[in-house]
């Protein structure tokens, strides 16, 4: 084996093939979105219609009349940029295969062996366990979070009205966080598997890890109330525990 084969093929190449190289990739990922954007944009009424499903399922299990359940738009402008957002997002989400790919494509050659090996290992599972945190929160975490918070606050002397951009604010921020959250194994599993970490450490730790937790399911949840942070908290404990076990699987031994 040469001191060629060692390096990678990016150090081969110029700085100015480099530019051109990332130039055209990003033209190919922009169109990737764009093409998502425009397609959400046409699209915008059955995703609205999709992302409010929560709201509706929550204001049914409190009993209150259709009439009270329409979200309110809150001015001529805002439903505007709320709908772009949402857009926005759904084209982001739908597009990241291909701007990934273009990402990998650009990285790739400057990466060696071994490390294309771990992003080939954790790209999969990662995208995975990113769609089921999001899944989770849309299902379970935000309806019982919203009928949660409406309980709470059902006097007859308050108009139960909500905004809509506000609505899908909440909505879309708590799916990123709950996706991203879903990510706690992969992540123990990978520090464990470059040495930075010992399965040892966290069991030593668990008893804090999961008053973390907790605290982590209190701030997080929409709903101050004990069920919805149980919801938040269970599944994490869980996926602490998991990942654990994958990092006892990927340990290095001496």
């Amino acid at each position: 084996m040469t001191a060629k084969d060692l390096e990678p093929d990016d150090v081969r190449m110029t700085f100015g093939e480099h530019l051109e190289e990332l130039r055209w990739r990003l033209i190919k990922a922009t169109v990737a979105w764009l093409i998502c954007f425009i397609g959400a944009a046409f699209l915008y009424l059955p995703l609205l219609e999709f992302i409010c499903r929560p709201h509706f399922l929550a204001m049914s299990w409190l009993n209150k009349p259709e009439e009270t359940q329409r979200l309110l738009s809150g001015g001529y402008a805002k439903p505007i940029f709320a709908v772009l957002k949402l857009a926005f997002i759904v084209s982001v989400a739908a597009a990241s295969p291909a701007i990934a790919w273009q990402i990998w494509r650009f990285v790739a050659g400057g990466l060696y062996k071994n490390e294309r090996r771990y992003v080939k290992l954790y790209a999969l599972p990662s995208l995975l366990l990113f769609i089921g945190g999001c899944a989770f929160g849309y299902f379970i975490l935000i309806p019982f979070g919203l009928y949660g918070m409406a309980s709470m606050l059902n006097f007859d002397f308050i108009a139960q009205q909500y905004l809509l951009q506000d609505y899908l604010d909440l909505v879309m921020t708590l799916t990123i966080v709950t996706g991203a959250i879903f990510e706690l194994p992969l992540i123990m599993m990978f520090t464990t598997s470059i040495g930075v970490t010992e399965p040892k450490t966290f069991w030593r730790w668990s008893r804090y890890a999961i008053v973390a937790i907790f605290l982590a399911a209190a701030i997080l949840t929409p709903s101050p109330d004990v069920v919805t942070q149980l919801l938040m908290a269970g599944p994490l404990t869980v996926l602490y525990f998991f990942g654990m076990g994958l990092s006892y699987l990927v340990r290095r031994r001496p």
